[in-house]
């Protein structure tokens, strides 16, 4: 009996020192979740506006899922004057939402489509202790988790909010201890074709040096 509960003893004792090293090191699970940030993907988008005269469509060259290139023809218009007008897309991207027909009457101001752009980005919520690794600018790797094969794309951090967003309240709190200020950083990732808006984004800040 004095043997096993020795046995019991010395298994604890291990347990505990190497959960005492692994948070030492930052290597215990609750430092890992909190050195990895994510986020979702998000895919810009751009509203095309009629900006000429009155006018109705006369033609539509693009559909909802259409590839563009900026600068190419959406919309063949006819002005109140007669002359014809070409609505161009502002932006290379994808055409995501077409909101106007042939024989629509069209006035300066009135949005007709909309386009999502093939850069996609991602909002993360970065602590004050972790905000010295991250500058605008920046190379970081994004992984998604939960696609069924691994995925890493190169991305850069596009802006860090100039003030906290919001406290993270801290689980114990002692005297004059106070909660921890939160950072909005935004990563901007090329679009490809594993990628989707939606998905989950995730940059580990402990890969990040400083």
């Amino acid at each position: 009996m004095k043997l096993k509960v020795g046995l019991f003893i010395g298994i604890a004792v291990v347990v505990i020192a190497g959960g005492v090293l692994l948070a030492a090191k930052g290597k215990d699970a609750a430092s890992q979740a909190e050195s990895r940030k994510q986020g979702v993907l998000e895919a810009e988008q751009k509203m095309v506006v009629y900006d000429k005269s009155k006018g109705t469509i006369v033609k539509t060259n693009a559909a909802a899922g259409d590839s563009v290139k900026q600068g190419d023809v959406l919309f063949h218009v006819k002005s109140a004057e007669g002359a014809e007008v070409d609505v161009l897309s502002p932006e290379e991207g994808l055409i995501s939402r077409i909101m106007v027909k042939p024989g629509d009457q069209l006035a300066p101001g009135m949005p007709v489509a909309v386009v999502q752009k093939t850069s996609y980005y991602a909002d993360l919520y970065v602590q004050e202790g972790e905000i010295h690794k991250l500058d605008v600018n920046k190379s970081v790797q994004v992984r998604f988790p939960y696609l069924k094969r691994s995925a890493q794309v190169d991305g850069v951090v596009a802006s860090i909010s100039a003030a906290p967003q919001f406290a993270n309240l801290r689980m114990t709190r002692e005297r004059g201890q106070a909660d921890l200020s939160m950072f909005l950083v935004r990563i901007a990732v090329n679009a490809n074709a594993d990628l989707l808006p939606g998905m989950t984004a995730e940059v580990d800040l402990d890969e990040i040096a400083d």
